[in-house]
């Protein structure tokens, strides 16, 4: 299979289309998020019993969802070893690094243009033990990297996790759009979800937290 070379939507100004989209069905069921990962599990199930006799590797990779807003389609990240379902838009790549405090750190990430949102996922390169160590103390860097490239205000700042693992939930503005952010530190990689839309509160959306709530480590 493909490896998704994916780049960080809000590091940069420049963006090109990508063909690299998954294979894709269809799921009309604009409660989806709302039942939760039952229902894709289902429909999961489904698809698999349908596609044996085609060989198909990853049934999983054919869903989309229509919801009454955007259509949604789950990106598998082979490499990344993470999965995502993001809103289908004009999509964008690139390699980006940020700063930490004595060296770089790159990413790998996808950027999906839906309507008036910007939808971001990325994993960096691994990360070796040294830079791991003090956890905290590295998601600190990441969250100032992130804020020196992207020259946005930062609003909010809260600690999050996801099952044992820490992360950063952060919230950034310019005078023109609102970027939220899920920063997290899983094994020996960071991975950054992001969505960038034009409102000016400070309120995360449902459209943003089914983003957020459907990323899965592998």
């Amino acid at each position: 299979m493909k490896k998704i070379i994916v780049s960080i939507i809000v590091f940069s100004c420049c963006y090109y289309p990508i063909g690299q989209i998954l294979a894709q069905g269809r799921l009309d069921r604009p409660t989806f998020f709302r039942d939760g990962q039952r229902l894709m599990d289902q429909e999961i199930q489904r698809l698999q019993q349908q596609s044996e006799s085609n060989n198909i590797e990853h049934p999983s990779q054919l869903l989309t969802i229509d919801t009454r807003e955007l259509r949604w389609q789950k990106f598998i990240f082979q490499e990344g070893n993470f999965s995502v379902w993001i809103p289908q838009g004009i999509q964008s790549s690139e390699e980006v690094s940020i700063e930490l405090e004595n060296s770089n750190l790159s990413f790998q990430v996808l950027a999906s243009h839906p309507q008036n949102y910007r939808f971001v996922a990325a994993y960096s390169d691994k990360l070796n033990p040294n830079q791991i160590a003090n956890k905290e103390q590295l998601l600190e860097q990441v969250k100032q990297g992130i804020v020196k490239k992207t020259n946005f205000i930062l609003i909010t700042d809260k600690n999050i996790t996801f099952e044992t693992d820490i992360g950063k939930q952060l919230t950034m503005k310019n005078e023109d759009e609102l970027i939220s952010f899920r920063v997290y530190l899983i094994n020996d990689r960071i991975y950054v979800l992001a969505v960038a839309n034009p409102s000016q509160t400070d309120a995360i959306s449902e459209i943003i937290m089914s983003f957020f709530d459907s990323f899965r480590i592998l």
